[in-house]
């Protein structure tokens, strides 16, 4: 696949350099315009890299990019993270306002290499650490830079934000809950206010600002999920609110049944979710009916 891939390449690069001196006039006007992008500086001085760049010039970025995602796919068959790194590096700078190769290249890096490197047993377990730290960094600056490319784009944002709040990969709640915040700004789907809610609720420094957000979405009863009521709850316990200022109690849980399996659940939780007041109360309910107490409500009485 390398072989054609390399072939295809230099056959587009002697047709855009034959057709080059004929359309230089054409490409100057279209990006004068704004119809076409400035080609993208490569900071690699690779051989290949080279011939990419001048390629670009020819307006045939986002038919090489296209061919090599391709040869990116191979190097996730294979595993081959060095390379595959490499040619996402080399498809962005081709074509850098295309959200799709940013996500592609940020998840196989931040997600597929970094799992690879945890489940290789034939590397030694410092190793093994070592090489998942390394790419969930990669994967993080990989998309940080998309979006320092796109800032007007919300998913590339959106994205971001997943990353960082990933429970299981070195999450930074605190720059999650920033990149959710300014992908709403842009525009992202309401569910993102959510995200940011979760995201705050988990840094200890931001329940104030947490709470006031969580607030604000439960006013529209299509936000009430059982993390973000249990969440609610459980900041105003953090910020001991007085009575006074908190949703009454039943309007976050309608039953004691519904209480019980909220903050049980929520216990139980391996989101790192702050927990605080929740044993207690779930101490202070009424004991739980069995079903024989339900179906015989007679039984006992003399």
């Amino acid at each position: 696949m390398l072989k054609t891939t390399i072939i295809f390449i230099i056959a587009l690069l002697g047709f855009g350099m034959i057709r080059q001196p004929l359309q230089n006039h054409i490409l100057e006007q279209e990006k004068a315009a704004g119809l076409l992008d400035d080609p993208v500086e490569l900071s690699s001085s690779d051989y290949l890299e080279q011939q990419l760049a001048m390629v670009s010039l020819g307006g045939l970025r986002s038919l090489v990019a296209a061919v090599l995602s391709m040869e990116a796919f191979d190097c996730f068959l294979i595993s081959d993270w060095t390379n595959l790194e490499r040619r996402y590096n080399q498809i962005t700078s081709l074509a850098p306002h295309s959200d799709f190769y940013w996500d592609n290249g940020s998840w196989h890096l931040g997600n597929n290499a970094s799992s690879s490197y945890l489940d290789n047993k034939r590397l030694s377990p410092m190793e093994r650490r070592e090489g998942f730290r390394k790419y969930i960094q990669k994967g993080r600056h990989f998309l940080e830079k998309g979006v320092s490319v796109n800032p007007g784009s919300w998913y590339l944002q959106s994205l971001l934000g997943n990353m960082y709040s990933d429970t299981y990969r070195q999450p930074d709640f605190e720059k999650a809950a920033e990149a959710y915040r300014k992908a709403r700004e842009l525009g992202a789907p309401p569910l993102t206010a959510r995200k940011e809610f979760y995201a705050l609720a988990r840094v200890p420094s931001k329940s104030r600002e947490a709470l006031e957000l969580g607030k604000e979405l439960f006013k529209d009863p299509r936000n009430r999920t059982p993390s973000l009521v249990s969440n609610i709850f459980v900041l105003e316990n953090r910020l001991k609110v007085p009575e006074k200022d908190r949703i009454p109690f039943r309007e976050l849980f309608p039953t004691d049944e519904i209480a019980r399996d909220l903050m049980t659940s929520h216990l139980a939780n391996s989101l790192r979710y702050p927990v605080d007041g929740l044993k207690e109360a779930l101490e202070s309910l009424p004991e739980e009916k069995t079903k024989t107490e339900d179906q015989n409500p007679e039984r006992g009485k003399l």
